[in-house]
């Protein structure tokens, strides 16, 4: 009898697909990219307008966030990064350099306990790392469910960070996947409406 594929079952394949494409990106083309992205970032009124940034660090073949620490906090801004535990919990944490970050759970250096914690009440955007994206803000994401369980806290702006190609027009997503405010690529920034 034939099992009809469930939400998970059809996530994991595409996640197969589009990790495979993602690490197909030439080097050279996956830099320049990933710079005219941050550019992007940086000029829009999402970036502008906010107190804090919430970002992760890059790991793998993801988009480069690594370069813009500096830029953040030189701009004036709060920035905040991930900190990942064994049960699925993440919060994040503000850092002011780079000294303050330590190895963590995913190999990307995160930052080390004595630093404060965010706990929301500013104007803030978050950067959250996928796979790919669609064009109406949802992501395919590693599966684990992190960011989705975290921010459901807090009144942020969702970012997501995404290489043109791996732009969809459609993903599968279930209840608790929350779509993002913005998709911004080495093209342009897509805002989302919200339906």
């Amino acid at each position: 009898m034939y099992n009809k594929p469930t939400l998970r079952d059809k996530k994991n394949a595409l996640r197969k697909v589009y990790s495979s494409r993602r690490a197909s990106i030439p080097d050279e083309v996956h830099r320049i990219a990933s710079d005219k992205i941050a550019e992007n970032f940086f000029t829009s009124d999402l970036y502008r307008e906010s107190d804090a940034v919430l970002m992760y660090l890059s790991i793998n073949r993801e988009v480069r966030t690594r370069t813009l620490v500096e830029r953040i906090l030189a701009d004036g801004k709060r920035l905040a990064l991930p900190v990942c535990f064994e049960n699925g919990r993440m919060t994040f944490r503000y850092i002011t350099s780079r000294e303050q970050l330590v190895k963590g759970k995913f190999s990307a250096p995160e930052p080390s306990e004595e630093c404060e914690e965010y706990r929301g009440g500013i104007s803030t955007v978050c950067v959250i790392p996928a796979i790919a994206f669609d064009r109406n803000g949802y992501r395919l994401g590693y599966g684990k469910g992190y960011y989705d369980r975290y921010l459901s806290r807090f009144d942020v702006k969702r970012v997501g960070f995404c290489f043109e190609e791996l732009l969809v027009d459609e993903l599968p997503h279930g209840r608790y996947d929350a779509a993002c405010d913005a998709v911004i690529t080495e093209k342009g920034v897509y805002l989302i409406e919200k339906q």
